[in-house]
């Protein structure tokens, strides 16, 4: 594990490595766990699996699919978090266990999604031209309300794929947001 200017990068295994079993998920998901509570707030985290050849289903849901749920539950905190090094191998278990999970994540190289995308490419795609916006700007690009866009905002930020900013809420009060890619 190294921090570099903020970001804490993952090495989920050693290069050659075919990963499987619940058991060993559960492993390196406590590992990386640990890791994250004693780093404090981690704004970006890098999970890398450079060098796994394949993994098992049974070993992506039980380290990749619990850490989303820890990660929503607020357990551990990482604002955002980016899959990088994977192959065609691996993406196809990552995407394969957060569909079945209703989940999805961010691909570090190229922002692609990962996972249960039926209506976030879209928003996705949305957000990343606007750069820096607030859920009604976004809600206008769209054409969907601000109530359906802030759903799908929450589940950005929960993905690790946007970042959320409290600013000065309007003068009859309430909070508002800017989000924004990282």
């Amino acid at each position: 594990m190294k921090a570099k200017k903020q970001r804490l990068t993952f090495p989920v295994s050693d290069p050659g490595t075919f990963l499987s079993t619940r058991g060993t998920g559960a492993t390196r998901r406590g590992e990386l766990e640990n890791v994250l509570r004693s780093a404090g707030p981690v704004p970006v985290l890098d999970i890398d699996f450079t060098g796994t050849e394949a993994m098992t289903h049974s070993f992506v849901d039980e380290f990749l699919g619990k850490l989303y749920v820890s990660l929503a539950a607020g357990d551990v905190q990482a604002a955002t978090v980016r899959l990088v090094g994977l192959n065609e191998e691996t993406r196809e278990s990552v995407a394969v266990c957060l569909e079945r999970r209703k989940q999805f994540a961010v691909q570090g190289e190229d922002h692609a999604l990962l996972g249960d995308t039926t209506v976030m490419p879209d928003t996705y795609a949305q957000a990343r031209r606007l750069g820096t916006f607030r859920s009604q700007e976004l809600a206008e690009a769209l054409g969907i309300s601000v109530t359906n866009a802030n759903n799908r905002l929450k589940r950005l930020v929960q993905a690790g794929a946007l970042s959320r900013n409290r600013t000065p809420g309007p003068e009859r009060g309430g909070k508002e947001f800017r989000y924004s890619l990282l």
